[in-house]
């Protein structure tokens, strides 16, 4: 009688570890992918920025052109686009980086509590 309730017992408490080695195991991977999206995005933003830049410099190479004009407004305006949509991709990479906070803070208060 006594093996069987030990039996039982360990049986629950290996079901108990198993079970929160699944879900640490699922949380990672989905840290993981947030990793991998906030990367692809970071290098989207350099794009964007980078081609504001050289839009901006062809610009200012521009302005003393009297008969550039338009092709001068023409690439501010493009750069202008460019740095907004910098912006907001800087919003989403804020956007998951704070979900990947609260993934991970959670989880790491309930690792070192117990």
């Amino acid at each position: 009688m006594r093996i069987g309730r030990m039996f039982v017992i360990t049986f629950a408490f290996f079901f108990m570890l198993w079970g929160f080695s699944a879900f640490s195991i699922s949380q990672s991977e989905e840290v993981q992918q947030i990793d991998a999206e906030i990367q692809e995005l970071e290098l989207m933003k350099k794009g964007y920025e980078s081609r504001a830049l050289r839009h901006e410099n062809q610009a200012e190479y521009l302005q003393f052109d009297q008969r550039a004009v338009l092709e001068t407004r023409r690439h501010l305006q493009i750069a202008e686009e460019e740095r907004g949509k910098a912006a907001f991709v800087q919003e989403q990479i804020d956007q998951l980086k704070e979900k990947k906070r609260r993934i991970v803070i959670p989880f790491a208060r309930n690792k070192f509590i117990n």
